[in-house]
C-alpha cells in the first residue's frame, strides 16, 4: 500500500506539485501523455535539476504559445469531460478544479458556474493540475497526508487588486489543514493549495511507513529555506492508529435521506460511515449515526452532521484502530483493467477483494455478470502470484 507524505515545509505551487512527483520517479511521460489529451496547442513541458540552497531539486519548465488567456470554470469542465483524458486522471482534475471554483465563490459571493479563473485559468495552470492528476494516478496511492504548510506573510497584486497572505482563496481551500507563517511573501498558491487539498485523505503528521523514495520539487525563487515541495513515497505498514468516532441519534429524520448522508459522509473523507437500527425512549424507532474519521477532519465532518440531519448533538469518543498494510495489484478481465487490494499482516496475504468501481466498469464494458468480473479478477491476481 502506497502512501504519500507531502512536506510543504517552504510552500506549494503547482510546478513544485509536479517537479517533487517527477523527482520521487513518475516519467515525464506519463504526463506527457495526459497533456497531450487536452485540447491546448503551443505548450512545452520540460523538467530539469537546480540547486535550491544546499538542496538538489527538480524544476519544471512550462512553456506556452498563447499569452494572457483565462478561462471560467464551466470552460474547464467542458474541456475537460469531453478531453479523452483517463478516467482517474479526469476525475482527479475535474476535483481539483471544483474546489477552487467553490473557494472563489464564496469569497466573492456569486455561484460557482460564474467564478472566472484568472491566473489558474491559464494553459501553464491548466498543465500543472492535469500534469500533477496524471502523476498522481501513476503512483496510486492509498493513502496521502499532507504535513503542516508554509504560509509565508505580506500581500500578494492579483486581478482583484491587493490581497492578504496567505490568500483569501487558500485559506478557503486548505480549511482543516495545519498552516503556519513561516516566510515573507507567497509560499502557497491557491493551485497549489487545491492539487493538495484533492489529494489529501488527512492534513497532518505523517503515518508509521517505510520509505521507498523522496522527491523534491523546485519554486522559481530562492529562499531561505529553500524553495522546495518534498514528498515521500513509501510502503504504509501493519499497526496501531488512532481515530475520532462521531455519533448522533436519529429518530425524527425521514430515512429516505439517509443514504445521501452517509454518501456526503464519505465524500467529505470520512473514514468510514455507517447506520445501525435503534430503539429509542418512549419506545420511538431510530438510527444510531457512526462516522470514522481523524482529529484533522473531525471539525468538517461535524459541520456535516448537522448541515444534513436534524440532530442537535454530536458524541465524540477517541478510539484505537489496527490497521493492515494494503497492496493493490492491477489485472485485465475481458480486457478491462480492474485493481485489486490486498490486505497484509507482515507479508502474509489475509485478504483480496477486487475494486467495486473498477469491476462495475468492466461489468458495463463488456457485460459480464459482476459477480463474474470479480470471480475473474480474483483468478488473475492467483495466476500473477504463481
Amino acid at each position: 500500500m502506497t502512501l504519500l507524505y507531502f512536506d510543504p515545509f517552504s510552500g506549494a505551487s503547482g510546478d513544485m506539485v509536479l517537479g517533487a512527483l517527477i523527482d520521487a520517479g513518475v516519467p515525464l511521460d506519463v504526463i506527457r501523455a495526459s497533456l497531450d489529451a487536452l485540447p491546448l496547442e503551443g505548450w512545452t513541458i520540460e523538467s530539469t535539476t537546480v540547486q535550491k540552497g544546499v538542496l538538489r531539486a527538480t524544476q519544471v519548465i512550462v512553456a506556452v504559445g498563447e499569452v494572457n488567456v483565462s478561462r471560467n470554470y464551466a470552460d474547464i469542465v467542458t474541456m475537460l469531460e469531453t478531453s479523452p483524458l483517463e478516467e482517474n486522471v479526469r476525475r482527479r482534475s475535474l476535483e481539483t478544479f471544483e474546489i477552487m471554483a467553490l473557494a472563489e465563490a464564496k469569497i466573492h459571493n456569486r455561484r460557482a458556474e460564474q467564478v472566472h479563473f484568472h491566473e489558474v485559468g491559464g494553459t501553464d495552470a491548466v498543465i500543472d493540475i492535469v500534469g500533477s492528476c496524471a502523476a498522481l494516478q501513476h503512483l496510486r496511492p492509498s493513502h496521502t497526508v499532507t504535513g503542516p504548510i508554509a504560509t509565508g506573510s505580506g500581500t500578494v497584486s492579483s486581478d482583484h487588486g491587493q490581497l492578504p497572505l496567505p490568500a483569501p482563496a487558500v485559506t478557503e481551500i486548505l480549511n482543516g489543514a495545519v498552516l503556519h507563517g513561516r516566510g515573507e511573501g507567497e509560499l502557497i498558491t491557491p493551485t497549489g493549495a487545491a492539487i493538495l487539498a484533492a489529494a489529501s485523505d488527512v492534513f497532518g503528521n505523517m503515518p508509521a511507513a517505510r520509505l521507498r523514495s523522496a522527491g523534491y520539487g523546485a519554486g522559481h525563487r530562492d529562499l531561505d529555506p529553500p524553495n522546495v515541495l518534498r514528498v515521500l513515497v513509501a510502503d504504509e505498514v501493519d499497526g496501531d492508529e488512532e481515530a475520532i468516532v462521531l455519533e448522533t441519534n436519529l429518530d425524527d429524520m425521514n430515512p429516505e435521506l439517509l443514504p445521501h448522508l452517509l454518501d456526503t459522509l464519505i465524500e467529505n473523507k470520512a473514514q468510514d460511515a455507517w447506520l445501525t437500527p435503534i430503539l429509542m425512549k418512549k419506545g420511538r424507532p431510530g438510527f444510531l449515526l457512526s462516522v470514522l474519521t481523524t482529529t484533522y477532519e473531525m471539525d468538517r465532518l461535524k459541520d456535516t452532521i448537522y448541515k444534513e440531519t436534524t440532530t442537535l448533538g454530536v458524541r465524540r469518543a477517541r478510539v484505537g484502530k489496527d490497521v493492515l498494510a494494503r497492496q493493490w495489484i492491477a489485472v485485465e478481465v475481458a480486457g478491462e483493467k480492474v485493481n485489486v487490494k490486498l490486505g497484509l499482516r507482515g507479508s502474509r496475504v489475509t485478504s483480496i477483494a477486487p475494486e467495486y468501481e473498477d469491476a462495475r466498469r468492466a461489468a458495463a464494458a463488456t457485460g459480464m455478470p459482476l459477480k463474474d468480473v470479480y470471480v475473474a479478477a480474483l483468478q488473475a491476481v492467483q495466476a500473477q502470484s504463481r
